[in-house]
């Protein structure tokens, strides 16, 4: 029994020993497949986190880079407002309460709707002149006022960049928009951003709640580079940070002002090791560096893999079986651990885009349907379902707009180009009408591969609304530039460019223009005698009387200047344009306005010198037609020769241009009439 016992053993080690290898070998080589799906892991992880780092960097610099375009296209738009500029060169010009009014309400809008810290009103010496809120007094800063004379000079804004000064307890950013009338320089408006409220806020968010995660704009100056923005794990700082390039070389802002540029690892100005990414700005010295720490980006997930392997080595010593069941439990936890931060970032993208009313979606062209952001869905007044038929689209679309929004997708979809478009929608949820832009890129990875867009939806209602308010604005000032201020009635501009208009159409359908040439007898005695209040008085009701006669379309009163008015007939010939003159001549004389230094009557009468013109007896020394600026000056010119012939025939009187009137019209007198006439003689 023994002999066999021995045997038995005998047989049974080697047995023993080839099983014993084997089951090492099987371990072993569990062991390095569950290695190397470790590194693999790892190394996703890395690459997850680079790309989520990028991301964050690109957003940022999205946001900083769209808010500065979209600050120096409001300092555009402000310089080429010819009507805003006009108001301030009247008001330089003559100061006036009503001009100051003006140009304080515009400065007022652009702090209030607008969100800039505060908006100066500055001449070309860089003197300040105006605010919101009324007279300011001193002198535009150094950096100021050499972009100002460099926007002066070439006619356009200029940014003047993140800085500090000791006016301000915080970062500036400055625009000056120069403001021109016609080649003259009248100055600028000076528009004074708060970086800290404006810019900075756009650097703070990110997608997970890590404490050594920052963002800043940094910027080289000379063999430094300077940090822009506050730095948040700095803490409380009273000098912004500066970095010696040949001291901290592997500070990643040093890296970034020497040219690195994406993803790379470095160590801080806390002598940390971080995962840093570098970015330029586009049109800006700035640089934006977003970093986090390595420690904190890739420890937890060292410590979890680490976790998963030591438990898949424990239970493989069990059984294969075992092995298999604990790999399978590790892989669903790490998926469970992607999906929480899958879906944190997208919590904290869905804010982001709330914040700026910005949604995204993706346009499946085949199946005609969109899959939608939950903010997207918001703008469109749909369920948070993320989907929306193309159908729902078409029926959201303005009516009005319906056509031409239909043409510019299916062109840029035809084409394979960018969309860029801005147009109404009204919701069905609550019949709302919306102004949305609408951002798209087509993909199609081949033919046989459905056509998809991808973009972004942005509400823009309330700045279209801003925009339909500056209109409004800009209208009420053009009435304000064409309106004679005392009597009301059109000023010498609009009596130009009616002229001009109706000359036009009198050439097109042969009829006549007459105008007839006013002026107040005396009325310089009457001012001397009666005091400047009372002759404005006077001026007024003779206006009064004057436009109370003229009830034809496109009959005109305009005060030319001074005591001096005009009125222009379309269509009357000259015996049309003489009744019309006696009935003004004798609504004037009604009024029975007391005059004692009128000589002749004792009360107000007026001169008037009538004209009327075909366009076929305007002709140049060689026949030819005159038009233009031109014809109107022989209607003007023949007008007032008769108004001087009345004054020197006694006033009071009505004179029409004829043969009598050449002798008043000397030759140089066909040259254009200067602004400076008389009106006493």
């Amino acid at each position: 029994m023994k002999m066999l016992t021995a045997l038995l053993r005998q047989h049974m080690r080697p047995r023993a020993w080839w099983l014993l290898l084997a089951v090492a070998l099987l371990l072993g080589g569990m062991g390095w497949g569950i290695y190397a799906i470790y590194q693999e892991r790892e190394q996703r992880y890395r690459h997850q986190i680079e790309g989520s780092l990028q991301a964050v960097n690109q957003l940022q610099l999205r946001a900083a880079s769209d808010w500065r375009a979209r600050r120096q296209s409001e300092a555009a738009a402000l310089s080429q407002d010819g009507l805003f500029a006009q108001a301030v060169a009247r008001w330089r010009a003559a100061t006036t309460p009503g001009g100051e009014a003006l140009l304080r309400e515009r400065l007022r809008i652009l702090v209030e709707q607008q969100r800039y810290m505060s908006a100066y009103l500055v001449d070309a010496q860089g003197r300040l002149l105006l605010d919101p809120a009324g007279a300011a007094t001193g002198m535009l800063p150094a950096p100021e006022l050499q972009m100002l004379q460099l926007a002066l000079a070439q006619a356009q804004p200029q940014v003047v960049e993140l800085r500090r000064d000791p006016a301000f307890a915080f970062p500036i950013l400055g625009l000056l928009a120069p403001l021109f009338d016609g080649s003259t320089p009248l100055g600028a408006v000076w528009l004074v951003i708060d970086a800290r409220t404006a810019l900075f806020p756009l650097l703070e968010t990110w997608p997970d709640h890590s404490s050594t995660t920052e963002s800043v704009l940094v910027q080289r100056e000379g063999d430094a580079v300077v940090a822009l923005s506050p730095l948040r794990l700095r803490g409380e700082e009273s000098q912004p940070l500066r970095l010696q390039l040949a001291q901290h070389e592997h500070d990643p802002m040093v890296l970034a002002a020497e040219g690195v540029r994406g993803a790379f690892y470095a160590s801080d100005y806390r002598g940390k090791e971080v995962l840093a990414v570098a970015s330029a700005a586009p049109d800006a010295p700035w640089l934006l560096v977003s970093k986090v720490d390595v420690a904190e980006a890739f420890t937890d997930a060292q410590r979890r893999e680490w976790l998963m392997l030591s438990l898949f080595v424990s239970l493989g010593l069990l059984s294969l079986g075992c092995i298999v069941v604990a790999w399978q439990w590790r892989a669903w936890r790490l998926e469970r651990a992607l999906k929480g931060e899958l879906e944190r970032n997208l919590r904290w993208l869905e804010n982001a885009q709330k914040a700026a009313a910005v949604g995204y979606f993706t346009y499946d062209a085949g199946r005609e349907t969109f899959v939608m952001s939950r903010m997207a869905s918001v703008i469109f007044g749909l369920p948070s379902d993320g989907g929306m038929t193309l159908r729902q689209w078409v029926a959201m679309l303005h009516p009005e707009e319906r056509e031409q929004t239909l043409k510019i997708h299916g062109r840029a979809m035809a084409q394979r180009m960018l969309l860029r478009d801005q147009y109404r929608i009204r919701r069905q949820s609550d019949m709302q009408e919306r102004w949305i832009d609408v951002w798209g890129e087509y993909s199609q990875a081949s033919d046989a591969e459905p056509l998809l867009m991808t973009g972004t939806v942005q509400d823009i209602t309330e700045r279209r609304r801003t925009e339909e308010q500056l209109a409004r604005y800009r209208s009420a000032l053009e009435a304000q530039v064409r309106l004679d201020p005392l009597t009301q009635v059109a000023n010498r501009l609009a009596l130009n460019e009616a002229v001009a208009q109706e000359w036009s159409r009198a050439q097109r359908e042969g009829t006549a223009l007459a105008l007839l040439m006013i002026d107040v007898d005396h009325f310089k005695s009457y001012n001397d005698h009666y005091g400047h209040v009372a002759g404005d008085q006077c001026l007024q009701r003779v206006t009064v009387a004057l436009s109370s006669l003229l009830g034809r379309a496109g009959d005109l009163l305009a005060r030319y200047g001074g005591e001096e008015f005009a009125v222009l007939l379309p269509g009357a010939d000259a015996p049309a344009a003489m009744a019309v003159a006696l009935r003004l001549e004798d609504a004037v004389r009604s009024l029975a306005l007391e005059h004692q230094s009128n000589p002749s009557s004792r009360m107000v009468t007026v001169s008037m010198g009538v004209t009327s013109l075909l366009p076929a007896q305007c002709t140049d020394d060689e026949g030819q037609a005159r038009v233009g600026v031109d014809a109107a000056q022989v209607l003007f010119q023949q007008a007032d020769a008769a108004l001087y012939t009345a004054k020197h025939t006694g006033r009071n009187r009505v004179v029409l241009y004829g043969a009598d009137c050449m002798a008043a019209l000397h030759p140089s007198q066909w040259a254009p009439l200067t602004p400076a006439r008389s009106h006493d003689i």
